[in-house]
Parts: C-alpha cells; structure tokens; sequence
C-alpha cells in the first residue's frame, strides 16, 4: 500500500515539474514569437514606406538656358565672327517612373528657344544671330541619393531626340557673316539631332511632391546642319545649352 501511495505521489510530482518546464518554454516561445512578430511588422513598414515611392509622377519645368552653336569653321575666323553669349528660356513636361526609392526613367517633351549671337570686331552694326528651336523628347536613367530624407541628391543621364520647329538667321548664306536680312533658313538644318544629356542638382521632398533644381547640360552628337547646305569645306556644328538652372515641379500617383 505504501509502495503504491510513494509511486502515485512520484508521478504527480513528475507531472508538476512537467508543466512547470512546459510553461517555462510556453513563455520563451511567446517571447520569441512577439519578437517575430514585432520584426516581420518593422519589415512590413518598411517595404510601406519604400512601395510609397515606387510610382508614376508627372509634372513641369522651366529653365533659363545658356545657349551655343559650336563649329570649329567658326571658331577659326577670329574677329570677323566672334560668339557672344547667349540666353534663351525652355520649358516643358515631365513623365517618369520609380522602380525603386533611388531609381527611375524619365521622359517628357521640352519646347527649347536656343541658338547664337554673333559680333564682328570692328563693326558694331554687324550684331546678327542664329535662332534655333526644338521639342526635344528625352529618354533618362535618374538616381536620387536619400530619397526619404528632406532634401535629395539628384543625376540624370541619357539622350533625347531634338525635333527642329524653326530656324531663322541674319548670316549671309546661312553659314556665313552678317546680313541684314533675317530669314527662315529651316531647311538648311537637320530635322531631329540627337543629344546626351547629363544633370545634377537637389530636390526637396513632400508627401506627395517634390520640387527640383538641376544643372542641365545638353550636347548635339549629330551634325545639326545638313551637310549638302554648307558652303565649301564646313565643319560639323553641335547645339550646346545648360539650364542654369531648371526649376522642376513633380506629382506622384
């Protein structure tokens, strides 16, 4: 009898110190759980937070551009034709899309007013100048550095296709010195160069928005001048201009 009493009372104390352990582990599962838990809710905010960027934008900008036609012709003649700077304005529409907060393709349509003055020493009546204009389409890799922050770091780089609206002149023939005649010499230029394009700038970060200030430059890696109009041996001439800056306005949705 007392052999079956000390059994029964050694199992009942075996059961205890069974649950005790098995609520010891209960809690240290639970707090492994909650700390699971609370980590997969971090991740969860995160990929939120990130996804809020990976989106649609679109928006405007606007620029006052120094503006030049380079040609090595040109360069050559010395005072008969000297550059003068030259400003022009451009402005236009932005598309473009984020695959990740710090990556993303732009495009768009720009109308940009550019082209040259000129100066012949000597004569302070021969002032005459090149007037250029385009809608250019770019197509750009952006990258953003601390794109949830206030403040970003902003470069754009590729090329765009430049369509030429309109072109009119006061050079002689075109491609040579001053006339006083100012004319459309459309014809005379090629209808879609090609440029790359490079920009860096800063860009201040809101809910929903952001406001841009790029350094821009643009170059022409295709003659803008049919070569059957050039008179004699003439050079190729390439477009030049940098916003300074461009303003930029995007919305994303």
């Amino acid at each position: 009898m007392r052999t079956v009493i000390f059994i029964s009372k050694y199992y009942k104390y075996r059961a205890f110190r069974f649950y005790l352990r098995l609520i010891s582990n209960y809690n240290k599962i639970y707090k492994h759980m909650k700390h699971f838990i609370l980590l997969n809710l971090a991740l969860i905010l995160t990929i939120s937070v990130s996804a809020q960027k990976q989106k649609f934008y679109a928006g405007l900008n606007g620029a006052i551009q120094n503006t030049w036609i380079f040609c090595s012709t040109d360069f050559d003649e010395g005072g008969i034709l000297d550059f003068e700077t030259t400003f022009r304005t451009a402005f236009g529409l932005d598309l473009g899309y984020q695959f990740t907060p710090n990556y993303g393709l732009q495009t768009g349509i720009l109308y940009s007013q550019q082209g040259q003055k000129y100066t012949t020493a000597g004569n302070t009546n021969a002032n005459y100048t090149t007037d250029l204009s385009y809608l250019k389409i770019p197509v750009l890799f952006c990258y953003t550095h601390k794109p949830l922050g206030k403040f970003s770091f902003i470069a754009q780089a590729g090329f765009q296709f430049s369509l030429l609206t309109e072109a009119l002149s006061s050079r002689d023939r075109n491609f040579l010195y001053y006339s006083p005649g100012y004319v459309d010499v459309k014809d005379s230029y090629a209808s879609v160069p090609i440029e790359i394009v490079l920009a860096v700038g800063i860009q201040m970060n809101f809910e929903n928005m952001n406001v841009s200030l790029l350094l821009r430059p643009d170059y022409s890696l295709t003659d803008i001048e049919k070569t059957e109009k050039k008179p004699g041996l003439r050079s190729p001439a390439s477009n030049f201009t940098i916003a300074m800056p461009q303003l930029g306005f995007h919305y994303y949705f």
